[in-house]
């Protein structure tokens, strides 16, 4: 799998319109949305642990997980936002493109890129939002409704992950504005 998917993100593979710093770039953004994954990966387990373990305990034992619907909640967060970064650096993200592979080459990378730019600053914005949100969530102490667990942790972890896929936009534009500077 792994192997794919450094396959899909080029890393290493020597293309002439590529500088040293893209590549740099690219295996720096791949890194870290990599351990991000993996890290989601954990969470996963812990969940489809909890959730089995909650509904042997509810249905069998009468005596179900407390807290287990909250944690549910908290967890996905973490899964769903340190997964996106991955998911667009393995193009698994839903594209419609039937416009846009009719067009010349150059011309698609540029909307690409222009795309991404646009992205990219939308997520920048997000991340920005999330940090400031967390301070609020921080300084007025909020926690879960059952289980009491702080809740800015969680959407710090939100942050972490919108600022990672924002770093596979930027990445995805730089490729893309190289693509069309590029002389034939």
């Amino acid at each position: 799998m792994s192997q794919e998917i450094e396959k899909n993100v080029s890393l290493g593979a020597e293309t002439p319109n590529e500088s040293s710093f893209v590549k740099r770039f690219e295996k720096f953004v791949y890194t870290l949305n990599n351990v991000a994954h993996k890290i989601s990966y954990l969470f996963l387990f812990a969940l489809m642990c909890i959730t089995t373990i909650d509904v042997i305990g509810r249905n069998f034992f009468d005596n179900p997980i407390t807290g287990a619907y909250e944690m549910t909640g908290v967890f996905l967060v973490i899964i769903i936002f340190f997964s996106l970064g991955m998911t667009h650096l393995q193009g698994d993200h839903i594209e419609i493109d039937f416009l846009t592979k009719k067009l010349p080459v150059r011309f698609s990378a540029f909307l690409n890129a222009l795309f991404s730019f646009v992205l990219t600053m939308i997520l920048a914005l997000t991340t920005w939002q999330l940090y400031e949100y967390t301070l609020r969530v921080h300084t007025n102490n909020e926690t879960t409704g059952y289980l009491g667990w702080p809740l800015y942790i969680f959407i710090i972890f939100a942050m972490i992950g919108a600022f990672l896929f924002m770093l596979t936009y930027l990445l995805n534009a730089i490729k893309s504005l190289a693509k069309v500077v590029q002389k034939k």
